[in-house]
């Protein structure tokens, strides 16, 4: 199977359009149903991530756009506010529903895109794929590798309870340190910033932000290490 990642802009999308009107908000499209796509809209689960400031802004303007034909407040708390809507389609739902695309993990949508990671059977239906999203929308990037179809034979439930348990070890502080740390770059080979810029960025000691990454980047090693070893690409075992 082709799996590729795809950072989308939508021009037809109210996510998309709400991480690009509100500063410094992320949206994560959990759940969509498309069942009814063809009759011209399809209904999505989100969750808006960020301070209580940003969620208020998001929530506030949701029921402006003009694409949503309604919306649902499932659940808010502090760091982040659940919501079902229904909106109109999307081309390029509609074109990842045409071409039997799979999706693989959680929609992200922030600075005015989302992120797709999806699965094609076949390179042909992925480069038609990619040729109608650009019709009318624009891929800003993409990157696609190939995985054996025995790679996703994998128990999604215990990997989704290690992954959540890893998380739930990051602090707020560490999680935000990481974030920003891959925006500017400083994971990239040659970084496009060191320890030093990432301190001035952020207003904090060189020390507090080695000492931070340092924490968080051993924490989620070892969560991913954890999901390696379920997987039977490396020789384990997942259990059913």
């Amino acid at each position: 199977m082709l799996v590729g990642t795809f950072d989308i802009v939508q021009y037809d999308c109210p996510v998309v359009w709400l991480t690009e009107h509100v500063k410094d908000s992320s949206i994560l499209v959990v759940g969509a149903n498309v069942a009814e796509i063809r009759k011209g809209y399809e209904k999505i689960y989100i969750v808006v991530l960020g301070d209580e400031s940003t969620i208020s802004r998001v929530l506030e303007k949701i029921g402006s756009v003009g694409r949503v034909r309604r919306y649902e407040l499932l659940r808010k708390k502090r760091g982040y506010a659940k919501a079902s809507m229904l909106i109109e389609k999307t081309k390029t739902m509609e074109t990842a529903v045409n071409y039997d695309a799979v999706p693989l993990t959680t929609w992200v949508a922030f600075d005015g895109f989302e992120r797709w990671t999806l699965g094609f059977h076949t390179a042909r239906q992925m480069r038609e794929f990619m040729r109608r999203v650009s019709e009318y929308d624009y891929i800003e990037r993409y990157e696609v590798i190939e995985l054996p179809e025995h790679a996703l034979l994998l128990d999604h439930v215990s990997l989704l309870s290690l992954a959540s348990r890893g998380v739930g070890k990051l602090t707020e502080k560490q999680t935000k340190l990481l974030a920003e740390a891959m925006r500017l770059g400083y994971y990239e080979w040659p970084r496009r910033v060191n320890a030093d810029r990432l301190a001035r960025e952020l207003g904090i000691s060189r020390v507090a932000v080695v000492k931070t990454l340092r924490r968080a980047e051993k924490n989620a090693l070892a969560t991913f290490l954890k999901i390696l070893e379920r997987s039977p690409i490396v020789g384990g075992t997942s259990k059913r």
